[in-house]
């Protein structure tokens, strides 16, 4: 059936791509199009085909058959609508409801699917004529678009069945210079899915999420060419934001048993690499989730729930600075990260560890300059020397947090770095401040995770090298580069 089905939609494919007929000759085009698929081994059949004073062509009970019926589309109508305005532009729209049968001896009975519309439209440029324009776009909008299976019994297909509302997307290529443009857009969407493989795999779920949107641009060269997105020469970026969201799956396999479901408030995501400069971003919302089953290679994990404050990611390097110095960054951060007393009580039945969430940051800033020759990149590369590639100058720790099981541990601090030394040597200080670690350790050895005699090692040298703050259980350690030396709390460090 497969090699059927591609003859068939390879006759189609030379149909879209040649200029079958006179200019804008839907008609001939379409007439094109069927001749192919009958010489392939398919049928095209109608009960009425009438061809408009705008040379719009319009099939009344359509259907289009794949090689010995493996492979069936029927519509009620489908009309093709050249432009008045745009060489070789070419709008279509469906009947509401549209099927698809996939006949296989495999299958128990067949497989349908039924594709329904509210106002679908597809406009397509360089179909009949006008391949030469020099921008050629594709767009698609919907009220509605749903697509549900009846599967017959199908043994791997258990269900199907997938709504989008608002459904919006432009598509665009300019051919000189191969820059491809896309962006698109859903309201609201709803989706089940049930499906099984040969060895009784199952993945099934359903779901809903809203206000989804994406918008991109690249431009498509070959991995020579790549180069020149980091030198500043291309640029492309990617964006989408997503609102809230709900779901819930079971997964099922030889190495996972699984369950859960789930909501998200959503969040957005975007990354780029512009004037020689790489981004990315994402900011994520408050997630929560309760998994009911989870069996890893035969470790049954009893249900829990666990939830998210929100997530953010900022990461900016600088490939091309022109000699100068720019900032870099990178900044983590993952809010109030609790996991349900079910999962906890595992390894502490007794709450001798608190709950309190986990967070977790880390915020570092950085100026740097680049100092590759774009022009033959791969001379810099392959120098050997670092030098050739970049140099810092200096480094900011804005903030690094861990946060977990009642105790905090932060650092902040800044370096000026020498890099005559034939390496970067930092000159500066950090200042590492922990908050309930000693508690924290006492807990663990209580639990009995780590021997009493190795906890007293490793507290003795956090105070060795630390002074007592403010309040009970707090250790403050001040540590200082220099070219003679790093010490903490004016004490040598052993390296």
């Amino acid at each position: 059936m497969k090699n059927k089905i591609i003859s068939i939609s390879t006759a189609l494919v030379i149909g879209c791509s040649t200029s079958v007929m006179a200019q804008d000759d839907v008609a001939g085009f379409l007439e094109g199009i069927q001749g192919m698929a009958t010489q392939s081994g398919g049928t095209v059949s109608f009960s009425d085909r009438y061809v408009g004073t705008d040379n719009s062509v319009e099939y009344t009970d359509l259907t289009i058959s794949a090689p010995d019926g493996e492979v069936v589309i029927t519509a009620d109508w489908f009309k093709a609508v050249p432009s008045a305005s745009v060489l070789g532009q070419v709008t279509f729209t469906l009947s509401p409801m549209t099927t698809v049968t996939i006949n296989n001896s495999d299958f128990p009975a067949p497989l349908v699917l039924n594709i329904s519309n509210d106002t679908l439209v597809i406009t397509v440029d360089g179909l009949t004529s006008g391949q030469d324009a020099p921008t050629l776009n594709y767009s698609v909008s919907a009220n509605n678009l749903s697509i549900s299976a009846e599967t017959g019994g199908n043994p791997f297909l258990r269900a199907l069945d997938l709504s989008f509302d608002d459904l919006a997307e432009n598509f665009s290529i300019t051919m000189a210079t191969m820059l491809i443009e896309n962006s698109g857009s859903i309201s609201n969407a709803t989706y089940t899915y049930d499906f099984t493989s040969p060895e009784d795999d199952v993945m099934s779920g359903s779901g809903d999420f809203a206000d989804f949107e994406y918008a991109m641009s690249f431009f498509a060269v070959d991995k020579r060419r790549m180069p020149e997105y980091m030198s500043g020469a291309l640029s492309a970026f990617l964006n989408m934001s997503i609102g809230e969201s709900t779901g819930s799956a079971v997964i099922s396999n030889r190495d996972m048993d699984m369950a859960y479901t789930g909501t998200s408030e959503g969040g957005t995501a975007a990354i780029a690499i512009q004037d020689g400069r790489f981004t990315l971003t994402e900011i994520g919302g408050a997630a929560n989730y309760s998994f009911t089953k989870l069996n890893i290679d035969g470790m049954p994990i009893p249900p829990f729930d666990f939830s998210a404050g929100g997530v953010e990611l900022d990461i900016a390097v600088p490939f091309n600075t022109d000699g100068d110095f720019e900032e870099a960054k990178v900044l983590f951060a993952l809010h109030d990260l609790q996991v349900s007393e079910s999962l906890l009580a595992m390894v502490d039945p007794g709450q001798v560890i608190s709950r309190d969430p986990i967070n977790f940051v880390i915020d570092v800033t950085a100026n740097v300059k680049s100092n590759v020759d774009w022009n033959d990149p791969e001379a810099s590369f392959e120098s050997g020397n670092p030098a050739d590639i970049g140099e810092i100058r200096d480094v900011s720790i804005n903030q690094i947090l861990i946060g977990a099981g009642g105790a905090t541990i932060t650092a902040t601090g800044s370096a000026d770095i020498d890099n005559s030394m034939g390496f970067p040597f930092p000159t500066g200080s950090i200042t590492v401040v922990a908050n309930g670690v000693q508690a924290l350790v006492n807990g663990i050895v209580e639990l009995g995770y780590l021997p009493q005699a190795e906890a007293g090692m490793a507290m003795g040298m956090m105070m060795a090298f630390a002074r007592a703050g403010d309040n009970a259980d707090e250790f403050i350690s001040d540590i200082e580069f220099s070219p003679q030396g790093v010490t903490a709390n004016g004490v040598p460090l052993p390296f």
